[in-house]
């Protein structure tokens, strides 16, 4: 797929952003990461989430200057930010995205340092480590586990 946006022609190809040379020819589009995880593009002086220049790409009837909550580009596979195929891109609202981020589940969340899903519980007022699973239902599962022995009514 390709399209001109902001004077750059551009394309999106086997998960690969591309840029047109003034030259000929296409290079990959130069990514830089920020510290949340995400990657930044610049396009003519601008600065763009690079999630938000291939979605605009595969999707150019999509506004990508629309920064308002209802048009927020969600990653489906949640964990992984850095993961921008447009298989893994959808358009949702900041409500919807934030219910599919797994950082904001009860009971578990992702541990990027260990790469695997931290499951935790709050007894007592503190919260305490229940273990490190390799899926999110087996965190969840681990958390209703202990819950069940923990906050008995």
């Amino acid at each position: 797929m390709e399209l001109e946006l902001f004077n750059t022609r551009l394309k999106y190809e086997d998960g690969v952003l591309w840029r047109m040379l003034k030259r000929g020819g296409w290079r990959e589009v130069k990514q830089t990461p920020t510290k949340e995880g995400y990657s930044k593009v610049e396009l003519n002086k601008k600065k763009y989430q690079y999630h938000r220049v291939v979605y605009k790409v595969c999707n150019p009837d999509w506004d990508i200057t629309d920064s308002s909550r209802e048009n927020e580009i969600d990653h489906i596979w949640g964990a992984r930010p850095l993961d921008n195929r447009i298989e893994n891109l959808r358009v949702l609202s900041h409500n919807k995205n934030m219910k599919n981020n797994l950082h904001w589940v009860k009971g578990y969340c992702y541990n990027k340092k260990a790469n695997k899903y931290q499951a935790y519980i709050k007894i007592d007022g503190k919260q305490t480590h229940i273990g490190l699973h390799d899926t999110p239902e087996e965190a969840k599962a681990a958390y209703l586990e202990a819950k069940a022995i923990h906050h008995k009514i």
